[in-house]
């Protein structure tokens, strides 16, 4: 079992959702100067902004991306069993950045941070060093958001998470995901709900959120791009946990990420 550690770095909730709404093995050496060249390979990729992303490049970056890596489905390894995810096409920023990432083995050393019961879990990030110094070396940057009226944030779907604050075109914070749960809604509750939020609501999207369930008033505010494929009973099982009044759950849950077709 993984311990708690100190959460002196725990400013990363910033990028959470605004509603309610572990242990690393040590390398031995030789193992440290191969994956050191491993990574002084990667740097040196065609296309890779050697000084690491920003504002400015990182669209450009992406795109490049994109047309050349056609991953599209990844499976999340936990402690409690496998996650598959699929991400979508209309989304192509945000599926190249999640590959790019997962490329990178940035996601290797974070956790699934927030549980909020019944709504979201949430990954990414950690209360460790590690992946700060990972941020650091890849960069500082946001992907424009990719709202498409099609992508709902009903039972299963992996969207991304943003800071609210001085960010009106909704732009994403690359490092962090989460997967919706959520419950089911009856016409009424959704089109009073459409009311309090200010999203529309279509014949479509009621027969899903009735159906499925989710979070609802989510759309529009954050870019879906994809969505759970198998093991939503480990997400079930990730959303029992325990927590603090921060939503943090008391144990570690470490993540791994892999592409896989």
């Amino acid at each position: 079992m993984y311990s708690r550690t100190s959460i002196s770095t725990k400013l990363f909730p910033l990028l959470l959702l605004c509603f309610a709404c572990g242990r690393t093995e040590v390398e031995q050496p030789q193992v440290k100067q191969e994956k050191a060249k491993s990574q002084a390979g990667k740097s040196k990729e065609p296309g890779r902004q050697p000084e690491g992303l920003t504002r400015a490049n990182a669209v450009s970056f992406l795109q490049a991306y994109a047309k050349k890596n056609n991953e599209h489905v990844f499976l999340i390894e936990t402690r409690f069993g496998s996650i598959k995810i699929e991400l979508f096409d209309n989304t192509p920023l945000h599926r190249a950045n999640f590959a790019f990432l997962t490329s990178e083995e940035y996601f290797d050393e974070t956790w699934f941070y927030r549980v909020s019961k019944k709504h979201v879990i949430q990954a990414g990030s950690t209360d460790g060093r590690n992946t700060i110094e990972k941020r650091k070396k890849l960069g500082d940057y946001r992907i424009p958001a990719e709202i498409v009226a099609g992508n709902l944030h009903v039972y299963g779907a992996v969207a991304a998470a943003r800071s609210y604050k001085n960010n009106p075109e909704k732009e994403t914070d690359p490092y962090e995901f989460y997967i919706v749960l959520g419950k089911t809604y009856s016409p009424a509750q959704l089109k009073a709900m459409a009311g309090e939020y200010g999203f529309s609501l279509d014949e479509e999207k009621t027969k899903a959120y009735a159906q499925l369930g989710g979070a609802p008033h989510l759309d529009g505010e954050h870019t879906v791009f994809g969505r759970v494929i198998e093991g939503m009973e480990v997400v079930e099982e990730i959303a029992r946990q325990e927590t603090d009044e921060g939503e943090w759950p008391l144990m570690n849950i470490p993540i791994r990420v892999r592409a896989i077709k």
